[in-house]
């Protein structure tokens, strides 16, 4: 028995249908995505932020240290986590996370990277870095005779040793998901001033929609969505955004007046 086809306009007609559809739900699956992507890289740093907690709980109340090296320039034995994202070498190096302080109290090497972070544009080409999350520079010890960093420092506590040290865990941010373009040793260098980005956050539009994610001293998170239009222009440490909003929020929490 002969049977009936598809006429070709109901060809087109279904594939337009579905055309249709596909344009509706792929904004939808882009935004699941994002979100999750979101909720990845705020678990990651919950978790960091744990250890960094049961580091200074083994440790009688000293916190875990942020500065990479001695006074010799040798690496520091108490740094929370080793390498540097402008090396090559060290860039995709998971052993140096497994040699930093916090590792053995959580080791998932994964948990250091954000699932956004492109990876480090090193000599023109681009390196998959293992590491994305950077410590506040004023947390934990730095060594004996080490001036200001940065200079904007001046009049400002300059480290917090001990846990005990933090006048509100609550205001004080420990880590931050960086810029790929400002990612080197493991500190995040703030300006207590609020004048200049010498180390900042991360600022595109594929890492969470011009947003980065932050935990505190006391254990909670969140998705810092800017608020100054001149934050995403920002490419390269060392930009002089005075009077921004976004930098003033940095630095009200980096650290406290002397």
């Amino acid at each position: 028995m002969w049977r009936r086809g598809f006429t070709l306009l109901e060809l087109l007609a279904v594939i337009a249908t579905i055309a249709t559809l596909a344009a509706l739900l792929l904004p939808a699956l882009a935004r699941a995505k994002g979100k999750a992507h979101q909720a990845t890289c705020l678990s990651n740093l919950r978790q960091l932020g744990i250890a960094w907690t049961m580091y200074n709980d083994d440790n009688s109340d000293r916190l875990v240290e942020s500065y990479p090296t001695q006074n010799d320039q040798t690496v520091n034995p108490l740094v929370w986590v080793q390498g540097n994202m402008t090396n090559a070498a060290e860039a995709v190096s998971v052993d140096l996370i497994k040699a930093g302080r916090l590792y053995p109290y959580n080791e998932d090497a994964q948990i250091y990277r954000c699932p956004t972070d492109p990876g480090v544009t090193i000599a023109g080409s681009r390196v998959q870095s293992v590491r994305s999350y950077s410590m506040n520079s004023y947390m934990g010890e730095r060594p004996p005779n080490v001036p200001p960093n940065p200079n904007s420092g001046m009049g400002y506590v300059p480290f917090f040793a001990r846990n005990s040290d933090l006048p509100d865990a609550s205001k004080l941010f420990i880590l931050i998901d960086e810029d790929e373009r400002s990612i080197s040793a493991s500190s995040f260098v703030p300006d207590p001033q609020a004048r200049v980005w010498y180390s900042f956050p991360a600022v595109s539009a594929w890492r969470h929609s011009y947003s980065s994610s932050v935990i505190f001293a006391d254990g909670h998170g969140w998705l810092w969505r800017f608020r100054d239009s001149r934050t995403p222009l920002v490419n390269a440490p060392g930009t002089d955004q005075m009077n921004n909003k976004d930098l003033a929020t940095l630095a009200d929490a980096t650290t406290v007046a002397e």
